[in-house]
């Protein structure tokens, strides 16, 4: 009997690279994480083809690529397109959609057939709507860190510390009110695109992915789903 099949996909991020093998019938739930490209190097010699995502990073993907190459693996970078899977892009030039917010839609529209919002909380916040099988648009706005980043940069006697909080408060110090204000912005975006949809649509769906989901603060609202690893959901639609 041969090997079944099995595929490596690959999302090479700003901060880490995340990756699972998965068949036909995998589910996600073992999604692991490195720091480099030599971190792949089992899983790429055991698999049948690899699909990568990647904003950048041409270094990386060139390393890539080359161990794709000395095991011999199909390798296959992941572009936004005009249309995918029946769903409609929103940019004229859509080749400058980002391919992790492309995927994520993609993902999400397997999720729910609703209209829906995907948010993606990380070095930079994306929002993009999609009702039926067409993508409207969205928003882009600075992530947690560039926030805070920004803030100390442009202002003279604010300063902060390196802790994401894990819940809104009250700050009650500098170092405080800069880290609960940023979380605030982060879930006042996710909340005007849940008002957004809200005004337009009667039921609706906001799915919210990346590293700055763990810190939200609206995980009780049911219209609100939270969801690790959308980016890599996409990639698996398309093996």
């Amino acid at each position: 009997m041969s090997d079944p099949f099995k595929a490596l996909l690959v999302d090479v991020g700003n901060t880490q690279i995340k990756y699972v093998m998965v068949n036909d019938i995998s589910d996600l739930s073992d999604i692991k994480c490195c720091q480099d490209i030599a971190g792949l190097s089992s899983y790429i010699s055991s698999a049948c083809e690899v699909l990568v995502s990647s904003v950048g990073h041409l270094s990386l993907l060139a390393e890539l690529e080359r161990l794709c190459e000395d095991f011999n693996k199909p390798y296959k970078i992941i572009h936004t397109e005009a249309e995918t899977l029946g769903i409609q892009c929103a940019y004229e030039k859509f080749k400058t959609l980002g391919v992790d917010r492309w995927l994520a839609i993609l993902a999400a529209r397997e999720i729910t057939r609703l209209p829906v919002a995907v948010i993606d909380l990380g070095t930079a916040n994306t929002c993009d709507i999609v009702v039926k099988n067409k993508h409207l648009g969205g928003w882009i706005a600075p992530g947690f860190s560039i926030m805070r980043e920004t803030l100390l940069s442009n202002t003279q006697q604010v300063f902060a510390d390196n802790n994401m909080p894990a819940i809104l408060d009250i700050g009650n110090t500098t170092e405080n009110c800069v880290s609960y204000g940023c979380l605030a912005s982060q879930a006042g975006f996710v909340t005007m695109a849940q008002q957004y949809l809200n005004n337009k649509y009667e039921d609706y769906f906001v799915l919210v992915t990346g590293g700055g989901q763990n810190s939200l603060i609206l995980k009780e609202d049911k219209k609100i789903l939270s969801f690790p690893n959308l980016v890599l959901r996409g990639l698996f639609r398309l093996i």
